[in-house]
């Protein structure tokens, strides 16, 4: 089974100042690309419903598609998210869990935007979107010692679990990039998957925890767009 991941991270109109302006999609190509989904016939699933196919538990849908927005910034509650529920379809949302109710400190020297708090990701939850775990702090794990790597990893999962009040599963590396130590303790932290950036589709054979996701912005054009979701099934591992 082929199952492609998209990654994004904002839907708003760029604002004068931002720093890091790939962390952007105009809500105007966020529903054009809504549309194309439902076109095109894909349907959303959940990563719960992915390991579960992986485990022989459960059937997938013949175009299966994850949708997912790292850092849980506050502003997809107001479009995002809606417009997804709109076109029949749902995202993962991987929060930062030290960080819920203030901003993207990580980003210093990005404009400072407010994150989910703890009622948002409930309400994210009750809406039929699924909160998983994109650390406690947002550092990068690669360079953490391995105790501290670990800690970012545990005491996020267990944090949300409190906040959900059920299994957090997934865990979306900072920065996307884990090297395989890293991969490793999200297993030892009680993970079952993790999620990195490389555009390229998922196949039954790729590893659970450096699962792919095909990160998404302002220059994605609607034929590139296409593009990733028809062709790179063909472009193997």
């Amino acid at each position: 089974m082929v199952v492609p991941a998209l990654a994004y991270h904002k839907v708003a109109e760029i604002p004068r100042g931002a720093v890091y302006r790939a962390n952007y999609v105009t809500p105007e190509q966020f529903i054009t690309q809504l549309r194309y989904l439902r076109l095109r016939g894909y349907e959303a699933i959940s990563f719960h419903d992915l390991l579960a196919y992986r485990r022989g538990e459960g059937e997938l849908p013949a175009r299966p598609i994850l949708i997912t927005f790292d850092d849980g910034y506050r502003s997809i509650l107001e479009f995002a998210l809606p417009a997804l529920r709109a076109h029949r379809l749902f995202a993962t949302v991987f929060v930062v869990t030290g960080l819920l109710g203030q901003t993207n400190r990580w980003d210093a020297d990005e404009l400072q935007e407010p994150l989910f708090s703890v009622d948002d990701v409930r309400r994210a939850a009750a809406d039929g979107h699924d909160v998983q775990s994109h650390t406690r702090t947002h550092r990068d794990l690669n360079y953490l010692p391995e105790p501290d790597a670990l800690t970012e990893l545990r005491e996020s999962r267990l944090e949300l679990q409190q906040i959900v009040d059920g299994p957090v599963r997934v865990v979306a590396y900072p920065w996307g990039n884990p090297a395989h130590h890293v991969c490793r303790l999200a297993g030892v932290a009680g993970y079952d998957a993790g999620v990195i950036l490389r555009r390229r589709v998922n196949f039954d054979s790729t590893s659970a925890f450096e699962l792919r996701r095909i990160g998404i912005n302002y220059t994605t054009s609607v034929s590139r767009f296409a593009w990733d979701l028809t062709r790179l099934r063909w472009r193997g591992e």
